[in-house]
């Protein structure tokens, strides 16, 4: 629910804001090492075989009334609730099933809790015969006979349960210091008696917040979700809860008019920092100045690194979110290590004087990286928040129509609204490719033997245009969300079905964006081959080939007696990479798919180059630390003795500039953390202003020749 809050703002496309952004000190912020400032990880509680065992345990004890099941599954969440799910759903099943056979035992009057918001939890799962947990169980796990109608409303609901479950558990305390944070919120001063608790949800922290601070305290549980506060106005209204006032936000402003003493954020601005696009945090950032009085705090709750162990596969250095927000007007008041999970951070509004800036801990010999503003140094984003805008929507129906009823009008109307928007909104994204099939389906046979005449362009119109353009034509119905979804009840409620469709989903989002027929006008793909240290005879790895636009171009570079090998995480493309390379009789490509934690050749320690291209933002802000490691020690082991590593990756631009569609890395992140994985870093180079290529060599003192002609040479 607290992800609620942040779909929203990231989906709106472009706002006109105004926040005031401290013109405060550059900070010189503290690097970690092997390890990462941020992550942006897996589904956070997803659904394994072992889960599924377990709610199957736990339905069969419900339906039949049955204490023994229940008492199993119970007997088997205790082995697994602090090793594979922390923070996740196992711990709320097994305080329901623990609740569920006290009822059974006591009767459910007397079995029902006393704190008020246990209690709200227990009657919600619990009365009825338990109904709600039984669908929670049959919805989320697929276990029983639950049929599904619907298969929109089936994922709404599911996940409502889902949220109702894993939020508002009464366990949570176990590794969220519940009682911790709200007694840090009561004995601050001067007394606070206003919150907005921003993504409240169904108000977890918000009711314990009010009970906390007392007759007249006022606390405002804001979420964008309108299900979630309709829920907690009726939870509110039926327990008689005072002092809680639930709120309807919008994406972009909380709603909330009268000065407040304090903001909440909880398990949120990891999200801000990493996801969502600068002018949309600004958006945010802007609410909490217009509804914080000056002097009031805000306080953050996030995710702690945890050696790798981050609750919900996310976490948001601390130093790093405490230099964006002096820079946004904030002084860190207080900083603690709540759990191994959670970090609380207390700051002050500082205006209208200037904030004090913050003391970093540096060990001898540490990087670090300076830190001007209140750009975040490493960005994720999605690929929706820069797409789906107004101008992306109606360009997008557009061609749909074009596809569909074969209108050429169509096709010439797309052609001139991405031209429009191009400029302004999707430097380097898949408009230009969307547009070059807009002016194809619009073209003469001489404009179409043109646009086709690059043979890689050509099998990216074939490949496309199969079956009557039927994968593009879905690709566009549901990315820009032109028709209904078209969610089948398999994709609904099968988890390894859901998964399948959402790699292919991705798959070809990757296709259309990587191999790009207009890609080298935007990249200059040929500057990046120029710079890149590989001549004929040469073995080079092409890691994250993708659909192979690289591959296909270092073939021709290492000619018949070197070797391409494309390594990708995703089975179709390396499928159509070896596809092409054999209908093209291509044999020095040696194409297979790799593992998310590393990758294997066929000659380890015979690479001249390991290439990675938009990659490595992935490896440093996706990717766990244990994959991580494994893909660097599965680079070290295909290069020979001074092999070069080569990363090119998007960086920030300039306020103004179009970044490339989307996520970037400032270069000192990537350098910080190779370096201490033992690579030497040789030169740089930038290639347009989005985009920069890196050049490492594998283990010390093997600089390259005139690295100090090279931009970028040199320590920081």
């Amino acid at each position: 629910m607290k992800t609620s809050f942040l779909a929203s703002v990231v989906l709106c496309a472009s706002l006109a804001v105004s926040v005031t952004v401290s013109a405060g000190q550059t900070l010189q912020v503290p690097l970690p090492g092997k390890h990462s400032i941020v992550r942006l990880g897996a589904v956070p509680d997803p659904v394994t075989e072992t889960g599924r065992e377990i709610a199957g345990m736990l339905l069969e004890g419900l339906e039949q009334g049955s204490p023994a099941p229940v008492s199993d599954a119970i007997e088997r969440l205790d082995r697994v609730v602090g090793r594979e799910n922390v923070g996740g759903s196992y711990s709320a099943m097994r305080w329901l099933a623990q609740a569920w056979l006290a009822a059974k035992s006591k009767g459910i009057d007397q079995a029902r809790p006393e704190p008020v918001m246990d209690r709200v939890y227990f009657d919600f799962f619990l009365n009825e015969d338990a109904a709600n947990f039984k669908e929670y169980l049959q919805r989320k796990y697929a276990v029983g006979d639950f049929q599904v109608g619907d298969p929109e409303a089936h994922m709404d609901r599911r996940t409502f349960l889902e949220d109702m479950l894993m939020f508002n558990n009464p366990a949570r305390s176990q590794w969220d210091a519940t009682e911790q944070v709200v007694e840090t919120v009561k004995t601050l001063e001067p007394p606070v008696k206003s919150v907005i608790d921003v993504g409240a949800g169904f108000g977890y922290f918000s009711q314990r917040f009010a009970e906390a601070l007392g007759e007249g305290a006022t606390v405002f549980a804001v979420d964008t979700q309108e299900a979630y506060v309709e829920a907690l106005g009726r939870i509110v209204g039926q327990y008689g809860i005072g002092g809680v006032q639930p709120v309807l936000s919008t994406e972009d402003d909380v709603s909330v008019r009268e000065p407040t003493d304090l903001v909440f954020v909880s398990s949120l601005y990891h999200v801000l920092y990493a996801w969502s696009q600068p002018t949309q945090r600004d958006a945010f950032m802007a609410t909490l100045d217009k509804s914080l009085k000056p002097g009031g705090y805000l306080v953050i709750l996030d995710n702690r690194d945890n050696a790798g162990a981050s609750l919900h596969n996310s976490f948001l250095s601390r130093d790093f979110a405490v230099a964006q927000l002096y820079h946004y007007g904030f002084e860190l008041v207080r900083s603690e290590n709540l759990s191994p999970y959670r970090y609380l951070l207390v700051l002050r509004k500082a205006a209208p004087e200037a904030p004090k800036p913050p003391v970093y801990a540096v060990s001898e010999g540490q990087d670090r990286i300076a830190v001007s503003g209140s750009d975040s140094v490493v960005h994720i984003g999605s690929l929706d928040s820069f797409d789906i805008t107004p101008s992306g929507i109606a360009a997008g129906k557009l061609l749909l129509e074009a596809l569909t009823d074969a209108d050429v009008e169509a096709a010439r109307a797309a052609v001139d609204l991405y031209g429009k928007t191009i400029p302004t909104e999707n430097f380097g994204g898949e408009y230009t490719a969307l547009q070059w099939v807009a002016e194809y389906l619009a073209g003469s046979e001489s404009d179409r033997k043109a646009l086709t005449q690059d043979p890689l362009a050509a099998e990216f119109l074939a490949y496309l245009a199969a079956d009557d353009y039927q994968l593009l034509k879905n690709y566009l119905a549901r990315k820009y969300k032109l028709q209904a979804s078209g969610l089948t009840v398999e994709e609904a409620t099968d988890e390894k079905t859901r998964e399948i469709g959402i790699v292919r989903r991705q798959a070809l989002e990757d296709f259309i964006l990587f191999n790009n027929p207009r890609r080298e006008s935007w990249e200059k793909s040929s500057r990046i081959l120029e710079l890149l240290p590989l001549k004929a005879g040469d073995t080079i790895v092409d890691l994250g080939s993708g659909p192979g636009y690289f591959s296909f171009k270092f073939a021709e570079r290492v000619g018949p007696e070197g070797v391409v090998y494309a390594r990708d995480t995703k089975q179709m493309h390396i499928d159509y990479l070896s596809e092409l390379a054999k209908k093209w009789d291509i044999e020095n490509i040696r194409a297979a798919v790799s593992k998310t934690d590393g990758f294997e050749v066929d000659a380890p320690g015979t690479a001249d180059v390991v290439f990675m291209c938009s990659l490595y933002h992935i490896i440093y802000a996706v990717s766990s630390q244990s994959q991580r490691d494994g893909m660097i020690e599965g680079i070290v082991k295909a290069l020979r003795p001074g092999g070069k590593f080569v990363v090119v990756d998007n960086g920030p631009v300039d306020q103004g500039k179009l970044p490339y569609h989307g996520p970037y890395i400032r270069r000192e992140l990537i350098r910080s953390q190779l370096e201490a994985y033992g690579f030497t870093y040789e030169w740089a180079q930038q290639i347009i202003p989005q985009r920069y290529l890196m050049v490492f060599s594998r283990g010390a003192g093997e600089a390259a020749a005139g690295a100090g002609t090279r931009e970028g040479s040199g320590r920081r």
